[in-house]
């Protein structure tokens, strides 16, 4: 069943939504690696010059293991809300759509700041990308709490005011990255690893 009708009107189901977020999510974290362009210097010199090439990957590298982890939360993260989720309306669908262009726009904030990772603009594009999904997924998620008959089970008060919390705390650390980089745009980056602790310590605190 793709849709449900109530008094005629058209609902999209949240199998076929979450099949398209799946594959959306998929495509990017794949796409990911697009961005690393391989060394290919001539034979004659490879044993020369390839291994000062492969390094100067490495800033590249590290940001699409960075992109890729964060992304994969993103998708947990997603998983998570929909757990509550029985039904789709209008407004949770096109949410779900502008979620998905700021995942899609990732690869390219991660290549842009991988190839010029001292660019402070470079640095500063990837860290909006970051907040804007953040944000989205916070709007996304007081919107399932504020539309209680879109869920089955129903969430309790504790679940809702502390992922309430947790799905600011992409956004924040986004933003402290993205005044960072006016200081030091490759340090900046550092600042998502902050994720797995704050959200650690978010789960930790009487709310959760």
């Amino acid at each position: 069943m793709t849709g449900q009708t109530e008094g005629g009107e058209y609902h999209i189901s949240k199998n076929r939504l979450e099949t398209l977020v799946d594959g959306i999510f998929a495509f990017a974290m794949t796409l990911l690696v697009l961005g690393i362009n391989p060394p290919r210097p001539e034979d004659s010199q490879a044993t020369a010059v390839l291994p000062s090439m492969i390094e100067s990957l490495i800033p590249e590298i590290f940001l699409f293991i960075l992109a890729f982890l964060v992304l994969a939360l993103f998708w947990l993260g997603h998983h998570r809300q929909f757990h509550f989720v029985s039904r789709i309306d209008p407004a949770l669908l096109w949410i779900n759509i502008l979620i998905l262009i700021a995942i899609v726009f990732v690869p390219f904030s991660t290549d842009v700041a991988g190839d010029y990772p001292m660019v402070t603009d470079a640095a500063l594009i990837f860290h909006a990308n970051m907040f804007i999904v953040g944000f989205l997924f916070s709007v996304q998620w007081r919107h399932i709490c504020r539309h209680r008959h879109l869920c089955e089970p129903v969430p309790d008060a504790a679940i809702m005011q502390g992922w309430s919390h947790r799905a600011l705390l992409v956004p924040v650390v986004a933003f402290i990255g993205g005044i960072l980089c006016f200081f030091n745009p490759p340090l900046s980056l550092l600042v998502y690893f902050i994720l797995p602790a704050g959200t650690y310590l978010l789960r930790r605190v009487p709310f959760v």
